[in-house]
C-alpha cells in the first residue's frame, strides 16, 4: 500500500499503539475502528487505503467532502465505485475489490453522520460476485505435491517453512510472526508435535498475525518439527548462539543481525520456487494460503486409526470461530488431548494399517461377488454420515459371513481367513484348505 498517499491525504500517523489523524472526520473513523471493532492495525490501514484513493480521485479532502449533500455524495461515490469496478474487470471477473471499497466508504460516512439513525444513509449499489470467482487463479497442491515441495525447497530454512505451512495451517502473517521463543521450550522437551499459540499480542509483531484478534493454537507435524530442529541447529553452528526474540524464519537479508523476519514477498517466492522444483504444472498459482488449504484437507481426511477428527477440533485448529453457540462451550484448554488427536493425522500419503486391512477385506468381498462400494453406500445412507474404516470393515465382514452362511449352510461348520504362513499349523489341527484369497491369505474349514 502507498503509505505516502494515506499520510498526505488523511493526515494519519502511527503513534505508539494507535493511529492519530489531524482530520477530524478521519479521527472519528479511527476511534470507531479502535473502540468498536477489532482494533487491528492491518484492518485500519485497509480502510485508510480505500478512503485515500477515493479522496484522491475526487480531488477533495475528507473534512471538506462532508459539506456536500446526501444526493451529491451518492452520485460522487457511486461514480467512483463504478470506475473501480471497470478497472477491476481488466484483472479478473470478481467484484470483491469494488465491494470492499464500498463497505469501507460507507463506514466512513456512517460514523460521520450519514447513517440510518439520521435518515441520511447513502443509498449505494454493490456489485454481483458470482460464486467461486477469483481475480487471480489459485492451485491447491495435493498432499503428495506438498511433501515434494518441502523436500525440494532448496534450503533447510525453506524446507522447514513449507512443512510448517501445510502441517500447522498458519496464515501468511502468522508464520512470519513466529519467534524462536514460541517453539524452543517444546523442542527442548522433545515434543514431536510442537504447540504454536497464535495470540492477539502477535499483532504487535506484524499487523494481522492474529486475524481479528482470535486466539487459537495449532501444532506441527513430526516432519516440520525435525525440519525446524535441524534449521536451528545449523543456525547455532553458524552464529554460536540463538536468542529467544529472534524470528523463527529469518529473512535472507538479515543474516548478520537476525532481527528481520520474512517479508510477505519473500515467503511467496519461497513457496512458488518450491512448487516449481516439485514439478507442479501450475506452480505459478501456488501461494502460501494454498498450503493452508492443504492443511484443511488433512484435517477433514481419515486419521491413522481410521477415524475422523471432531469437526469442532478441525475448526479450532485452523483458527476459525465455531458457528452459533458452539464457540463459548468449546473446551480448548485440553492441549494434551488435542495434541494426541493431532498426532493421528496423516501428513504423508502412506496407508495406515487400518486402511491396508480394509483393502484385504475388500478383495475378499469381491471373491464372493460382493460390491464393497455398494455395501458402504447403503450403510452411509442408513446412518446419514460417512463410515470410519473400522465400521466399513465390520460391514464387509458381516456381508462375507452372511454370504458364507447362505451358500454353504449345510456343509460348512466353521471357516477362517488365515495367513498363508499359518496354513500348515491349521492342517495339522484338523482343518482343511478351501481357497486362496491373495498371496498372504487363505480360507480354511474345520473338519
Amino acid at each position: 500500500m502507498h503509505v505516502g498517499l494515506i499520510r498526505r491525504i488523511l493526515k494519519v500517523r502511527w503513534a505508539g499503539q494507535v493511529f492519530i489523524s489531524r482530520c477530524a472526520t478521519v479521527q472519528k473513523l479511527v476511534d470507531y475502528l479502535w473502540l468498536r471493532k477489532s482494533g487491528s492495525k492491518q484492518s485500519a490501514t485497509n480502510y485508510f487505503w480505500h478512503l485515500s484513493r477515493f479522496c484522491h480521485w475526487a480531488k477533495i479532502s475528507p473534512d471538506c467532502i462532508l459539506g456536500k449533500t446526501r444526493e451529491d455524495l451518492e452520485v460522487l461515490v457511486q461514480s467512483y465505485l463504478d470506475e473501480v469496478r471497470r478497472r477491476s474487470v481488466q484483472r479478473g471477473s470478481t467484484a470483491r475489490y469494488a465491494n470492499t471499497s464500498l463497505a469501507c466508504l460507507k463506514t466512513f460516512f456512517r460514523v460521520n453522520g450519514f447513517n440510518r439513525e439520521n435518515n441520511l444513509e447513502l443509498r449505494l449499489h454493490g456489485y454481483n460476485v458470482p460464486p467461486r470467482t477469483r481475480s487471480r487463479p489459485e492451485y491447491v497442491p495435493t498432499l503428495a505435491e506438498a511433501c515434494r515441495m518441502a523436500e525440494r525447497a532448496g534450503s533447510i530454512r525453506n524446507r522447514a517453512i513449507i512443512y510448517t505451512l501445510f502441517s500447522a495451517g498458519l496464515r501468511n502473517t502468522a508464520i512470519r510472526s513466529l519467534m524462536v521463543k514460541d517453539v524452543i521450550k517444546e523442542l527442548e522437551a522433545g515434543q514431536k508435535n510442537l504447540l504454536i499459540k497464535v495470540e492477539p499480542e502477535w499483532n504487535r509483531r506484524i499487523p494481522g498475525a492474529c486475524k481479528n484478534s482470535i486466539p487459537y493454537y495449532t501444532f506441527t507435524s513430526t516432519q516440520a518439527t525435525e525440519a525446524i530442529r535441524e534449521m536451528l541447529k545449523r543456525r547455532k553452528e553458524i552464529f554460536g548462539f540463538i536468542k529467544d526474540d529472534e524470528p523463527l524464519f529469518i529473512s535472507m537479508g538479515s543474516q548478520r543481525n537476525r532481527r528481520m523476519p520474512l517479508s510477505a514477498r519473500e515467503l511467496q517466492e519461497v513457496v512458488k520456487k518450491a512448487a516449481r522444483e516439485a514439478d507442479i504444472e501450475k506452480w505459478e498459482h501456488v501461494i502460501p494460503h494454498s498450503l493452508r488449504k492443504v492443511f484443511e484437507s488433512i484435517l477433514r481426511s481419515l486419521m491413522k486409526d481410521g477415524g475422523r477428527m471432531d469437526g469442532k477440533d478441525q475448526e479450532f485448529l485452523i483458527g476459525h470461530i465455531l458457528p452459533g453457540t458452539q464457540d463459548p462451550y468449546y473446551d480448548w484448554s485440553k492441549i494434551d488431548k488435542l495434541r494426541n488427536e493431532f498426532s493421528k493425522l496423516l501428513f504423508t500419503e502412506e496407508k495406515s494399517p487400518e486402511a491396508e486391512n480394509l483393502g484385504i477385506y475388500k478383495e475378499i468381498a469381491k471373491l464372493f461377488g460382493i460390491d464393497p462400494n455398494e455395501i458402504k453406500k447403503k450403510k452411509e445412507n442408513e446412518l446419514g454420515r460417512l463410515l470410519t474404516l473400522k465400521e466399513e470393515k465390520e460391514e464387509l465382514e458381516a456381508s462375507i459371513k452372511a454370504r458364507l452362511n447362505g451358500s454353504y449352510k449345510k456343509e460348512v461348520k466353521e471357516q477362517k481367513i488365515i495367513l498363508t504362513s499359518k496354513l500348515q499349523d491349521y492342517l495339522n489341527d484338523d482343518w482343511k484348505f478351501l481357497s486362496i484369497v491373495d498371496q498372504d491369505h487363505v480360507i480354511v474349514e474345520r473338519l
